[in-house]
């Protein structure tokens, strides 16, 4: 019997929410620790990530989704890379420039299964804008980007944000020239969890927030823009440039594009809930689990109900990764003879974390 999961009566599944993944893959794997041949678990989203554990030496991928179109995100770029060169994937995604995205679409459309192939045919505008543009929260920021951003930073602000290398320097920079009462206001204004649910993600992803999105943002902004280097952050330079100038996500870059091409056929796609794919794997079977922040969106008991299923489908040693943004989730107490967290490595890996929107990073070790 299918299990439901409790966010499906709540949101919407039937358009891409998210364009790419926004959790820092480099991290990601280095929290996995993935070995050659290893059986891993991932939300599926955009699927740059799940590319990423492939290309890492998984030997199996389960990549799971509610969505059919996120699932379409992922086959297409699946698609893409067995059949492109890695600038014009670069293009396909809206990274770099193309005369006729549709056409390299074409190139890839008889690799992708029915339902893809009939989502990306009804939503082709997307391909010709570039696919990595095309979800709920990339249009969000690109309305950020357009219209709010030069109201409270100069284009030179801007720049030089990205040119400055020392981290002294940047600290000068951002208390005497960017963080001005324009900024926080217009952060808090925009990034209101109301406002970024309606818009930019959907209303019952924030059913269980205990803070604002600006709260969690408002800790974690200063040190992306000071203490980690902007010109290494691919995630803050499309959110502030609209595309990854200096630096790119792990799946995107041309050195692991043949690693990711060679293990594509490890990657098994399931459009379905997490728990029903997780009732259908072997007890013990998975080494490595990449959740995103789906226990966001769950109440306390569908969070507990899930760690306890992950657990039974978790062999000794099985980690699992999971960030919070403005929801609290760490294991629970009846579980602590069942999972071991792993606090030093995720507070120092959350510390070089790229994708700085994320207030918790939360590693766990199956006994």
């Amino acid at each position: 019997m299918r299990r439901q999961s409790e966010i499906e009566g709540r949101a919407r599944f039937d358009q891409i929410r998210y364009g790419q993944c926004w959790e820092d893959a480099d991290v990601l794997l280095a929290r996995l620790g993935i070995a050659e041949g290893d059986t891993c678990l991932s939300i599926a989203s955009a699927g740059d990530n799940t590319l990423a554990m492939a290309g890492a030496g998984a030997g199996r991928v389960v990549a799971v989704d509610l969505s059919a179109a996120q699932i379409a995100c992922l086959e297409l770029r699946m698609a893409a890379i067995r059949n492109l060169a890695h600038r014009e994937f670069l293009a396909l995604l809206g990274q770099s420039q193309h005369p006729d995205r549709e056409s390299l679409y074409r190139q890839c459309r008889n690799d992708l299964t029915n339902t893809s192939r009939n989502f990306w045919d009804e939503n082709i505008a997307i391909v010709r804008h570039g696919i990595a543009r095309g979800g709920k929260f990339e249009r969000y920021l690109a309305q950020f980007r357009r219209f709010v951003l030069p109201v409270v930073q100069t284009r030179s602000n801007i720049e030089s944000l990205f040119r400055i290398e020392s981290a002294a320097d940047r600290r000068h920079f951002y208390d005497t020239r960017w963080n001005n009462w324009r900024w926080r206001l217009a952060c808090r204004l925009f990034f209101d969890r109301r406002l970024l649910g309606r818009f930019g993600r959907d209303p019952g992803f924030t059913r269980y927030a205990d803070e604002s999105v600006w709260q969690s943002l408002e800790r974690r902004i200063p040190h992306a823009l000071m203490v980690l280097s902007p010109n290494a952050n691919p995630y803050l330079q499309w959110i502030l440039k609209g595309v990854c100038d200096t630096a790119l996500p792990w799946a995107w870059r041309a050195e692991n594009y043949e690693a990711i091409r060679s293990k594509l056929d490890a990657i098994e796609i399931r459009r379905d809930s997490i728990e029903s794919t997780l009732g259908d794997l072997e007890p013990g079977s998975l080494n490595a689990c990449n959740l995103s922040d789906i226990f966001e969106y769950m109440s306390v008991e569908g969070y507990e109900d899930l760690l306890r299923a992950l657990v039974r489908a978790g062999a000794p040693g099985c980690r699992l990764v999971y960030w919070n943004v403005v929801v609290s989730r760490s294991r629970p107490a009846m579980l602590a003879n069942l999972l071991k967290p792993l606090r030093n490595l995720a507070a120092r890996l959350h510390r070089e974390d790229k994708a700085f929107f994320y207030r918790d990073l939360i590693i766990e070790e199956v006994c």
